[in-house]
């Protein structure tokens, strides 16, 4: 019995937040109240604080003001969810380019937690956020969190690349604050061969952890580990996939392995927290109690529920540099059904990838890549893993590792699902490898295009 676990989550949470002068913890508990809120009074709240944004990336920062007034748009006339269609969409470059005049002035830069990521093309994006925000963002990560079934206080297990809480255990500091609160044991996944998964499931046996934390193939690539090499006795009380698609065949191994359901989440460094499943696993509950999402067609018109698009974001709390309908370069859909579980918070129904990583056949047709690794990982015999990649537009290949079940009738399979899904004539190659490479932040891209596509020039 973990004895620690109650007294970590009633008394050091508690203490540590008042020491350090936190308030997500009452954060965590109002949203715990309002998440039943019906949909119009959460709709409600979200146009509140929508207004309160506008006004204030019009007052404080050079690019909003410069922005509406190019628009011919009065932060006056925002005053609804519908009335950001009118606004113009945010891209990665406009932060790259013009982040520094996003800031408020509002604010001494030099107080601001400074956010940083990568993306897919490798060029850095900055985001600065206000302590406020960020506490009501650890809030609302929180509750999500908890959906799981694991509850602040218990143990949790991490798989990750270049894991940020590791990094805090180099001081005194962040060995106790790990030791009582966080209570976070690390799997680098940049780092992890059969040598590391068996050091760390020797590690979790031990421990017993009732929250896994990881990306999705992280999760996946270590249930196979313990598939192969047993015993499969590591039993979590909550897994939470996080930071890439997670596929329906990396579920079901998942939660074969752990005998536990998996919360799949989903986020980005430049706004936090956007949508996470609950209990019921029925859907995503968008965060809207900070954010606003729409769904775009190409075109730039709203899609209607269950119609897929690009995912746009507003950012309703951080006040520090506004994000608003910011295109985050991701695809999905909103769900036109509410959730059993009783919570207000709208759904979304899934996240379909990167625009990149739709494909775009010759006759001019979007194939998710969800979709396609799905098929193409579970109908091919012998594939242990698989990368579609589009070079061009009648040509890709497919990096494949493979078992000795791979044969003549795994490459005929290959053939018709070519044949099928991207038409004859398509030219393809088969390149052989030990194992799929990894990108810098320990995320697995499984269908990658390389041709130019509608989506991405959204406006």
């Amino acid at each position: 019995m973990d004895l620690l676990a109650p007294f970590s989550r009633k008394i050091i949470a508690p203490l540590w937040a008042t020491w350090e002068r936190s308030l997500y913890l009452r954060h965590y508990n109002c949203m715990l109240r309002t998440q039943f809120d019906s949909p119009k009074q959460i709709k409600v709240k979200q146009e509140t604080l929508l207004k309160s944004i506008i006004t204030h990336a019009y007052r404080t920062t050079q690019f909003w003001k410069e922005r509406l007034e190019t628009a011919g748009i009065h932060p006056d006339e925002v005053n609804q969810l519908a009335d950001l269609s009118r606004l113009p969409l945010l891209t990665k470059n406009d932060l790259r380019a013009h982040g520094e005049r996003m800031v408020s002035s509002a604010y001494n830069k030099a107080e601001l937690h400074l956010k940083r990521t990568s993306g897919s093309t490798g060029v850095p994006v900055q985001v600065y956020v206000d302590d406020d925000a960020g506490q009501f963002k650890r809030g609302a990560t929180l509750r999500a969190d908890e959906w799981s079934g694991w509850r602040l206080g218990d143990r949790k297990a991490i798989i990750w690349g270049n894991p940020a809480g590791e990094l805090r255990m180099h001081t005194w500091r962040g060995r106790l604050r790990n030791r009582l609160l966080e209570r976070t044991v690390f799997l680098d996944c940049l780092d992890a061969d059969e040598t590391s998964f068996e050091n760390f499931a020797i590690l979790l046996r031990k421990l017993q952890p009732k929250l896994l934390f990881g990306h999705a193939h992280s999760l996946y690539l270590f249930a196979r580990y313990l598939q192969s090499h047993g015993p499969e006795d590591i039993r979590p009380r909550g897994i939470i996939s996080a930071a890439m698609v997670l596929h329906d065949w990396e579920r079901q191994t998942i939660e074969d392995v752990f005998q536990c359901p998996v919360t799949n989440r989903y986020g980005c460094e430049e706004v936090s927290l956007i949508a996470c499943e609950c209990e019921r696993h029925n859907g995503l509950h968008i965060n809207s109690d900070g954010i606003a999402v729409e769904i775009l067609r190409p075109d730039g018109t709203a899609a209607n529920p269950g119609e897929p698009g690009m995912i746009i974001v507003t950012d309703l709390v951080n006040h520090a540099m506004p994000i608003i309908r910011y295109k985050i370069g991701d695809m999905g859909s909103l769900a036109d059904h509410t959730c059993p579980c009783g919570r207000g918070l709208p759904l979304l129904n899934d996240i379909q990838g990167r625009v990149a990583d739709y494909i775009v056949t010759p006759d001019g047709k979007y194939v998710s890549g969800i979709s396609l690794t799905d098929h193409f990982n579970t109908k091919i015999p012998g594939v242990v893993q698989m990368q579609i990649i589009q070079e061009e537009i009648d040509r890709f290949v497919f990096r494949i590792v493979k078992d000795t079940e791979f044969g003549p009738a795994s490459q005929k399979k290959i053939h018709g699902l070519v044949s099928e899904h991207f038409g004859e004539g398509v030219r393809y190659e088969c390149e052989f490898v030990n194992r799929i490479p990894q990108e810098a932040s320990g995320k697995y891209r499984f269908c990658i295009s390389k041709v130019d596509k509608v989506f991405e020039h959204v406006q």
